[in-house]
């Protein structure tokens, strides 16, 4: 009974270890942590790509939207963190951090990717 009693509360312990890692924060609600809003794009850029595992640069007209991949290196499965920073005096600062599901981010940066960056 005992031995039963110690097997059971392991399996516990362990169960809760797994949920508490699976809980830790997604990718958007770090890349807020790291980068706050005001930031200039350069230190962004430094900052996300210590963790991230690709980064494209996607300019617009006059903003620059940087995308920033974690997770699964499947097209259809990464996560994407966009970072857009508009021109302030000169230098290109930070406004928005925010992500989209898989299938929004592949239309709305088709022409951006180079998707020989993904594995199939």
């Amino acid at each position: 009974m005992g031995l039963a009693r110690t097997f059971k509360l392991s399996l516990t312990f362990i169960a809760l270890f797994v949920l508490i890692a699976a809980c830790g924060p997604s990718p958007l609600e770090e890349a807020r942590e790291l980068v706050p809003i005001g930031t200039p794009r350069d230190d962004a850029i430094r900052i996300l790509s210590e963790t991230s595992w690709y980064h494209q640069p996607c300019p617009n007209v006059i903003t620059i939207d940087d995308l920033f991949f974690f997770g699964s290196r499947k097209y259809d499965r990464a996560d994407v963190v966009i970072v857009r920073s508009e021109p302030v005096e000169g230098i290109f600062i930070v406004y928005d951090i925010s992500s989209f599901e898989p299938y929004a981010w592949h239309a709305a940066y088709r022409d951006c990717l180079q998707r020989n960056m993904f594995e199939d």
